[in-house]
């Protein structure tokens, strides 16, 4: 392709549609227009328009939790891009990439505080991996291409990329097949010969050895790596709150989730009683690990494996650190661990197959009640039997996630979405609704509780409107439940704003406050009220029957003594805080 003449903004788009964007999320105003004009007319991205920018970010961020691709959002200056600051958070919390575009004032007027100018780069210096202001339109090629770079190279990450009014329309000459083509390659750190060595070691001289796999076995695409090598070595696999769909959750080698919260107690038996702990891509974050000293006692031996050198030894000392691209380091220890010809791991000798499956039933949680109102471990197993092993599943911040994390079961990676580290209420209906159309032909739901449903209610409006069938599987106890608990536990039962119920003389449900029925109905949503759980998976057919987005109300239990089991004393043990607690009250 020879160097052809177009603007700024024209080129950005272009760009961006040759790495193979196809949607961009968000709201235009007036700062972003010739970005979005740019967009309509030259490429084939498909824009979604949203109800509140921040749903945009959710969007990108769900896309490339989905795919593995970026995604991309964009807004207009001032409050549209401050508006996308949470849903950066978000991203740069747990390491995925996206672009976030917005406008701005004209160059000469930044810093007057002009009409919707707002000092967004700095703003967002903080919560990125980068941020940068075009400040020269000719330079155009250079900036979009290192912002792409930046995003999708090392330790992924968002970017923000903010564009000044008149520089959008600055005239510039570009190639751009040969900008594409100057893509640095990534060159990610590799584990010496001396690091398998020293792991096989330590494997050979363990009795009770674990893989831990994180988040980033999702992020490196490196699931197949991660069952590879299981089977290769025959130990058991046990996964962090972000790494939860990175292995099978019915092969016989998978132990469980560890956590505080986000558990099952088998999983989190395994941890504690193993003498090595391989961390595979993980960050040891504060809701997997709880109190350090679990992995520091009884001559329990860590090691670290992961892309940032920073994040070694950072949080639980490690025997071996190991900085290295993660999906390389499990190929090669399989491989030689393949050359020895005989299992090193005292768990797995030669011609013995490990199967946990008895294991992990027998230290379930019960899930199979019968009363009512529906307990929320009844609406989760009714959900996930119904749906198929591919579905997706996104979760906002809250006791619906945790509830689900400990009971809901994944097969297929990058299909259980959540915000790890920011924890964000209001994310996962765009999460949702992003791997719906990264992927029309695959399930599609949010599970949410009615507190997290109110952050992102708004936005039943996008799905409709673009005609996008997510199922929104909402747990309705009128409370904001998990800090109900937490009051109940920790404070003695002080209770203050976590109350969610008020009159609603307007609807039939006057006791609960919000009809979230009738609302997703006056936004062109169907809906439907359920309060027994034999109802659920007939109201979920009803939802993929029709092909349109679907709301399901699921009225459920909000008596604090059924409360969900969560440690907050650093105990990996998966049970309820204190069994001394009266939760009757």
């Amino acid at each position: 392709m020879a160097k052809q003449k177009m603007t700024a903004a024209e080129l950005i788009a272009l760009y961006l549609e040759k790495r193979g964007v196809k949607h961009v999320y968000g709201v235009p105003g007036a700062a972003i227009l010739p970005f979005y004009d740019a967009v309509k007319e030259l490429t084939d991205i498909e824009s979604y328009i949203v109800r509140h920018e921040q749903t945009g970010a959710f969007m990108a961020d769900g896309y490339s939790r989905a795919t593995g691709e970026v995604g991309v959002c964009a807004a207009t200056s001032g409050p549209g891009g401050t508006n996308f600051l949470t849903g950066l958070y978000g991203a740069w919390m747990d390491s995925i990439p996206m672009i976030a575009i917005t406008g701005q004032q004209k160059n000469s007027l930044i810093g007057t505080m002009q009409f919707q100018e707002a000092p967004i780069v700095e703003m967002a210096k903080p919560v990125t991996k980068a941020a940068y202001r075009l400040t020269d339109g000719s330079k155009a090629a250079e900036f979009i291409h290192e912002a792409w770079v930046t995003a999708t190279t090392g330790r992924k990450g968002p970017v923000l990329l903010d564009l000044p009014v008149d520089q959008q329309k600055v005239e510039i000459e570009v190639d751009l097949d040969e900008l594409i083509a100057s893509t640095p390659v990534d060159n990610l750190p590799q584990a010496s010969a001396a690091d398998i060595e020293k792991t096989l070691e330590l494997l050979k001289d363990a009795k009770r050895p674990v893989l831990l796999s994180g988040g980033g076995v999702n992020i490196a695409n490196a699931t197949a790596e991660l069952k590879a090598l299981a089977e290769e070595l025959q130990i058991p696999v046990v996964t962090s709150g972000m790494g939860m769909d990175t292995f099978p959750n019915d092969h016989p080698l998978f132990a469980g989730r560890m956590g505080t919260m986000l558990d099952t107690p088998f999983g989190n038996k395994t941890i504690v009683e193993a003498d090595l702990v391989i961390n595979l891509a993980g960050r040891f974050a504060d809701r997997s690990t709880g109190n350090v000293s679990v992995f520091t006692q009884n001559g329990k031996k860590i090691i670290h494996v992961n892309l940032d050198n920073k994040e070694i030894g950072k949080v639980v000392p490690t025997i071996l650190g190991i900085v290295s691209d993660v999906k390389t380091f499990m190929v090669k220890l399989a491989e030689a661990h393949k050359a020895l010809g005989a299992h090193v791991a005292a768990t797995a000798e030669v011609g013995t197959r490990v199967n946990l499956t008895e294991e992990r039933k027998k230290w379930a949680r019960k899930t199979d009640y019968t009363s009512l109102p529906i307990r929320q471990e009844r609406a989760l197993r009714e959900l996930r039997e119904f749906l198929d092993r591919d579905a997706f599943v996104s979760h906002d911040c809250g006791i619906s996630q945790i509830w689900s994390s400990q009971l809901f079961e994944t097969y297929v990676p990058r299909t259980y979405l959540l915000t790890g580290g920011a924890g964000t209420m209001g994310w996962g209906l765009g999460a949702a609704m992003a791997a719906k159309l990264a992927f029309p032909e695959r399930q599609s739901v949010n599970i949410l509780g009615d507190g997290s449903l109110g952050m992102s209610l708004q936005d039943i409006a996008t799905a409709a409107k673009h005609d996008i069938p997510v199922i929104i599987f909402c747990m309705n106890n009128s409370l904001m439940g998990l800090i109900r608990q937490q009051q109940n536990w920790f404070y003695n039962e002080r209770q203050i704003s976590t109350d969610l119920i008020y009159k609603n003389e307007l609807c039939d449900n006057e006791e609960r406050g919000i009809d979230f029925v009738k609302t997703a109905e006056g936004m062109g949503v169907r809906g439907e009220l359920v309060t027994h759980y034999d109802d659920i998976k007939p109201a979920l057919q009803r939802a993929v029957d029709s092909g349109k987005p679907y709301l399901i109300e699921v009225i459920v239990d909000p008596d604090p003594k059924n409360a969900c089991e969560f440690s907050n004393n650093g105990a990996l043990n998966g049970f309820k805080y204190s069994e001394d607690i009266d939760y009757s009250k």
